[in-house]
């Protein structure tokens, strides 16, 4: 009684598991620049959002602001170093991505041997695009991007903010003369 009784719970979890598996994934990667020092960005600001609708674009942005902050970067409108402009799709895109190695693991050799691969994305409907610029030559220095991100928002503030955090993780960069251990100890006291 008691072996068939487990049995029936495991089943139940699995079917319980199963479906939530069946909903859309969300489908996040990124590109940066290998002509980029990302050691040497400290500060940003915000260009505009584009296709702003149901203010959607204000809890993204504070998404974003979050993710700049936890990363040691400063909001600042004076002589930012970084431009971040983001912009959600609706329809789906075709966009056209590059194969490279994790970008923490460039940045820390900065070996000049890697190669952009080209790659070719179909997007679903319902694409974040973010782009960190650098100021001085207005060249995007990295972008990450979700796709299949809209109809799944349980908890819109929520939702969103998981979405940016899961493009950020792409992004595991810190502000120059940023410590992070440094950080979490004055936090503690």
């Amino acid at each position: 009684m008691v072996k068939s009784a487990t049995i029936g719970c495991a089943a139940f979890f699995a079917l319980i598991l199963a479906g939530c598996s069946f909903g859309r994934k969300v489908f996040v990667e990124h590109d940066y620049s290998y002509e980029t020092n990302f050691k040497n960005y400290s500060t940003y600001t915000f260009l505009e959002c584009e296709r702003d609708t149901n203010n959607l674009c204000t809890e993204i942005y504070e998404a974003i602001r979050r993710q700049m902050q936890a990363r040691g970067y400063k909001l600042t409108a004076d002589k930012p170093t970084l431009l971040v402009n983001y912009g959600i799709f609706y329809d789906n895109l075709r966009y056209q991505g590059y194969m490279q190695p994790v970008i923490k693991n460039w940045v820390d050799t900065e070996n000049e041997g890697f190669r952009y691969e080209p790659i070719k994305y179909s997007l679903d409907k319902g694409t974040l695009i973010v782009s960190l610029i650098d100021a001085d030559s207005d060249q995007v220095v990295w972008r990450g991007y979700a796709s299949g991100i809209l109809g799944q928002e349980n908890n819109p503030n929520n939702y969103y903010r998981n979405v940016v955090r899961r493009i950020f993780d792409q992004y595991p960069l810190f502000a120059k003369g940023y410590d992070p251990r440094r950080y979490t100890e004055d936090i503690g006291r």
